[in-house]
């Protein structure tokens, strides 16, 4: 069902006001938040660090310096920890099928979806998001980059697309819980390997992996296209220039598919009975 202005308006007044709420419990105890933050920041800043070590042994990945794969790693972890902190309510949505919380959240007015999504916000992830933006602004002193308006413009999209993406994965992670009811790791492979895979040029990877990426879940088009455009490098693997600007499509295409099996989901929900 697509919403009307006014019941999307009211839809993100409900959710304004559920993150709100945890932002203000979360901020609460400062330090434990702080700690948090520093711990994730430290923790993610690993993979960045073996980007480097890598790149002491290789002057090149593909055609690809050190400045250029850390340009595309800046450009997934940022949009990767956004949707993480998001969409922290799907991460723990198998705990409110069998708790049979889900049954408290059919009955409430606001759809099943914002309050899925708002039921956890995780400020901490802030640590990764720094950590991200710290690998794009080192990045950015080592590449080159002719930021044209076209170029400037595109770079929001481009994060935003990414993080609806990610969200997207988390929801159909969730939506395997009306059927399994605990969560499952398969999913895990295509959104903490997604987002690591997103730190490589996709075209040094196999025939099927590329595939996999490009076309079922749309990574590559998302994250390593619009890169080729940053970086004003030629489209690799027989694909048209156009791929470059597709991100916004093929993240809000994938993320409708989602929020289909999504309702689908609730639709064929039966409670624990807990």
């Amino acid at each position: 069902m697509i919403l009307d202005a006014a019941e999307l308006g009211a839809e993100l007044r409900v959710y304004r006001r559920l993150v709100g709420a945890r932002v203000r419990g979360q901020m609460q105890y400062r330090t434990s938040f702080a700690l948090q933050m520093i711990g994730n920041f430290a923790i993610n800043g690993v993979e960045l660090l073996t980007i480097l070590i890598l790149f002491r042994h290789f002057d090149a990945i593909g055609g690809w310096r050190v400045g250029e794969v850390a340009f595309l790693y800046g450009l997934s972890s940022v949009s990767f920890s956004l949707a993480q902190g998001l969409g922290a309510g799907f991460a723990t949505f198998s705990q409110q099928i069998v708790r049979g919380d889900f049954d408290r959240v059919l009955t409430r007015p606001a759809t099943a979806f914002v309050q899925v999504l708002a039921a956890d916000l995780q400020l901490q992830r802030v640590g990764r998001l720094l950590q991200g933006l710290a690998a794009f602004g080192l990045a950015l002193r080592v590449v080159d980059v002719d930021w044209t308006l076209g170029r400037i413009v595109y770079l929001p999209v481009t994060v935003l697309s990414g993080t609806v993406l990610f969200v997207a994965l988390f929801t159909l992670e969730a939506t395997l819980c009306f059927w399994t009811t605990e969560a499952t790791e398969v999913v895990n492979a295509f959104t903490f390997g997604g987002t690591t895979l997103a730190q490589y040029p996709l075209h040094v990877f196999d025939a099927w992996i590329r595939r996999l990426f490009l076309w079922i879940i749309p990574l590559g088009f998302v994250v390593y296209a619009p890169a080729l455009y940053f970086l004003d490098k030629p489209t690799p693997l027989a694909l048209p220039a156009t791929t470059r600007f597709l991100a916004p499509l093929a993240a809000i295409a994938f993320a409708v598919g989602a929020g289909v099996l999504w309702r689908l989901g609730v639709r064929h929900y039966r409670s624990t009975g807990s």
